[in-house]
């Protein structure tokens, strides 16, 4: 492990948290020197001297052997009339003992908890200093506490979490389970462990998107290099079911001119092809918006019809007249989607709508699969879900709702099992003070506590504003808003970076979006601002945010297209650049020792939508979770957090 971050502890003072922060903050002296032990006084001794002794990189070695001196130097005192306690009322300092504790990390130093200090396995059996009892106190803390010989011969090391999981599975493994993973748990090392009990040709890997598919197929081939593999996402799936249906009753689609990533139409078209009208204050091409989002709505939902919930915000109080004619135009786009009334007609295809149309007939997986494997199942729409619960095989699902970035995840049916798995060894204990009042305020029913198990700690830097970054440091934002925020201050500050190659595709795209706008009122491409047809309506949408006016600033000094090219080919060509930056979908299955949260990530969710709450949560949750030694936030999310708790409080 790299020198730049807090080793894993090797020397556990014996000494609880809660009394040392009750001295910082004010409480009594005394009532913490009656009761402590010679052990304990020692420890704090040593502990408000930690910040000379981090200064001058004290070993490990040497500390302990100071701790014994003290120890040792105690029991004298005590055998000559004095006391450790009496020299601590002479040189306690609050405001030391706290610049104390802060170094202990950087030391490879860690507390105990109180039941373990009572416990005193710390001491020998002539009552000092036990030098065997960090080594002890390692193991004990080992998260990979269980080794299994599989039949292949190979060994399996496995946490208690995991290894009760993979029990459970082998006496029941032709059963449907949930498993709600958190982050850095094992999950899809679990997951391939599981694909090796079972016969891998009548079992189904899937997932919901092609890159989850490849990372599947890479994790098992680890421990299967060669055979056929059934892998495939759930799109491809439900393509391959509805173009065997050759009735009048299925939809056979092959056109890949509609069924591309990059078939866009504008609502103009869409509301001439269908032949709109104005509905209240809508006019015709935003009654095509409008249609385009209903139909959105409804192909994520479990609904059987178009209904009035899946609906948009229209921005004003709509009558039920309104209403109805909206949802009877949706209904016109579903029907033009699927069959085509006239040649001309080419409205895009996308999977969730195919997905939606398989949920909606009895097709089920094909019975030759007897176990599918779903990896990554915070990714499933209700459709997909429905599809599962009411195929033949046994469904396994791995993922983690807290991941889901798009809003609150389908449940399944209520016969499927579900089990948890909270325990990461990716992050040190640390990450539950920043994970768990995330998974508080979210508002799944899930409610189980984060723990950090990795051996080493993580730790948790708040500014108030934030740095450019001098050493390998990871910078995840929300979206391309935040990524042309962040792309201009550092490429201004002489920093180079690096960015997926697709996240620089979509920046770049949004950024020419950006520029047709805001020159000549031409409709953006890109999916984040397509339904802005001026730039003033953009204006007014994002309001005074800080990205909006980077944007806005930049654009109004002249600045092109071809200048963001020029700037991105100087700054993001170097491989070997210290500074990565992407969106927090880009990196939601890596992990990096260094993360720094963007402030854009911090938006405040939608008044009175679970579903906003969730996605603000979830963003932050995955995020955040991305840490293994150092995580820098903005310092005032805690607050901001409280505050939103406030609010969704009733």
């Amino acid at each position: 492990m790299s020198s730049d971050f807090a080793p894993p502890p090797s020397l556990f003072l014996p000494l609880s948290e809660d009394p040392l922060k009750a001295l910082i903050a004010g409480e009594p002296l005394d009532d913490f020197l009656t009761q402590a032990s010679r052990a304990q006084l020692a420890a704090l001794m040593l502990l408000l001297n930690f910040e000379a002794l981090a200064a001058h990189d004290t070993p490990i070695e040497k500390l302990e052997r100071m701790l014994d001196d003290v120890m040792r130097a105690g029991q004298s005192m005590e055998e000559a009339g004095g006391s450790l306690a009496d020299l601590l009322r002479g040189r306690f300092n609050a405001e030391q003992l706290e610049k104390g504790m802060a170094q202990l990390e950087v030391l490879g130093v860690s507390l105990l908890e109180e039941h373990e200090v009572q416990d005193q396995d710390y001491l020998d059996a002539e009552g000092q200093w036990d030098f065997g009892f960090g080594k002890r106190q390692q193991q004990k803390l080992e998260p990979l506490t269980r080794e299994i010989v599989l039949p292949t011969g190979d060994l399996l090391r496995l946490t208690d979490q995991q290894s009760r999981i993979f029990d459970e599975f082998q006496v029941c493994r032709d059963e449907s389970f949930h498993l709600q993973a958190y982050a850095g748990v094992g999950k899809t090392y679990l997951l391939a462990k599981f694909f090796e009990m079972l016969d891998p040709r009548t079992t189904l890997l899937m997932a919901t998107f092609p890159a989850q598919v490849v990372a599947l197929q890479a994790r098992i081939r680890q421990s299967l290099p060669t055979g056929t593999l059934n892998a495939y996402t759930f799109g491809h799936v439900a393509n391959q079911l509805l173009n065997r249906d050759l009735t009048s009753r299925g939809w056979r689609s092959s056109d890949m001119q509609r069924t591309g990533a990059s078939s866009l139409v504008d609502d103009r078209q869409v509301a001439q092809w269908l032949s709109l009208q104005a509905v209240g204050k809508l006019a015709p091409r935003d009654v095509a918006r409008v249609c385009r989002s209903t139909l959105h709505s409804y192909c994520l939902s479990a609904s059987k019809d178009i209904e009035a919930r899946h609906l948009p915000s229209l921005g004003y109080a709509a009558n039920q007249a309104d209403i109805a004619m909206l949802l009877e135009y949706t209904r016109l786009l579903w029907r033009e989607t699927v069959r085509p009334s006239a040649p001309h007609i080419r409205l895009p295809i996308r999977n969730s709508q195919r997905i939606k149309f398989l949920s909606l007939t009895d097709e089920v997986i094909p019975e030759h699969f007897t176990h599918i494997i779903v990896d990554e199942s915070h990714e499933l729409t209700a459709p997909m879900v429905q599809i599962l619960d009411r195929s033949p095989q046994a469904v396994i699902t791995l993922g983690d709702e807290f991941q889901q970035l798009g809003g609150r995840t389908p449940r399944h049916s209520g016969f499927i099992r579900q089990r948890f798995m909270t325990q990461s060894m990716r992050a040190g204990r640390q990450m539950a003070d920043v994970i768990n009042p995330l998974i508080q305020l979210h508002p799944s029913g899930i409610k189980e506590d984060f723990v950090g198990r990795a051996p080493y700690p993580t730790r948790i830097i708040g500014h108030s504003v934030m740095p450019i970054p001098e050493k390998p440091t990871t910078i995840l934002v929300a979206n391309e808003w935040g990524l042309f925020a962040w792309f201009k201050r550092l490429t201004d500050a002489g920093a180079r970076l690096q960015m997926p190659a697709s996240t620089l595709e979509q920046l770049t795209l949004f950024v020419k979006g950006l520029d047709q706008l805001y020159r000549e009122d031409l409709r953006p491409q890109h999916r984040l601002i397509f339904r802005f047809a001026y730039w003033d309506a953009l204006a007014t949408a994002m309001g005074g945010s800080h990205e909006f006016k980077a944007v806005h600033e930049w654009l109004g000094q002249g600045n092109r297209l071809e200048n963001f090219v020029e700037t991105a080919q100087r700054w993001c060509s170097d491989p070997a650049a210290i500074i990565k930056l992407a969106r927090v979908e880009d990196v939601k299955n890596q992990e990096f020792d260094t993360v720094l949260l963007s402030r854009d990530l911090m938006r405040p969710p939608r008044t009175g939508s679970t579903h906003s709450m969730a996605s603000v949560c979830s963003l932050l949750y995955t995020a955040s979770s991305r840490a293994r030694h150092e995580l820098l936030l903005p310092g005032n999310m805690s607050d901001w957090l409280q505050d939103l708790g406030r609010q969704s409080t009733p």
